[in-house]
């Protein structure tokens, strides 16, 4: 009967394979969380521009204290109220989704993203300077930062409000 003999190379070569395929490619879940985060993140801005903010509230664990300000006479646990007047004020830039790219993971397990908007008229949504600033003390931005968790009743929340325009 032969003998086989496993030769260093070969039992290293069979070690790397190993760990490769378990530090490679993300696992399943985490896939999935991901694509179904991007996947609550655009329904939740899609919502917003369609000017369906009952239904985008119940998307939105972020705080609301910001949105106060801008209409003190509303309830300042109504998040429908606070977000629908300021996206109808256009304080909120609540636009159609242009593009939303995946960056990351941001503190603890929050998933972000990177969100284009588009105007009108399809261009490029752009926020320009503000309050005085020249274009050199305050760059343009096109490219927002989203932020998205994983709820605990399942499902996503959106971290995260549209850019504010004064």
């Amino acid at each position: 009967m032969p003998k086989h003999r496993v030769t260093p190379r070969l039992l290293l070569l069979t070690c790397a394979l190993v760990l490769a395929g378990c530090a490679v490619a993300p696992t399943a879940p985490e896939a999935a969380d991901r694509v179904g985060a991007q996947e609550a993140l655009t329904s939740f801005l899609g919502l917003l521009a369609g000017g369906e903010y009952d239904r985008a509230a119940t998307m939105y664990a972020g705080p609301l204290d910001s949105l106060q300000s801008f209409n003190p006479e509303l309830d300042p646990q109504d998040a429908a109220a606070l977000i629908g007047y300021a996206c109808g004020q256009r304080l909120l830039q609540c636009l159609p989704v242009r593009s939303i790219t995946p960056v990351g993971v941001a503190e603890g397990d929050d998933m972000l993203f990177n969100v284009e908007f588009s105007l009108e008229d399809g261009s490029l949504f752009v926020l320009g300077p503000c309050c005085g600033a020249t274009s050199t003390e305050m760059p343009p931005v096109s490219s927002f930062a989203f932020r998205v968790r994983a709820a605990p009743a399942g499902g996503f929340a959106v971290l995260d409000l549209p850019p504010f325009v004064p």
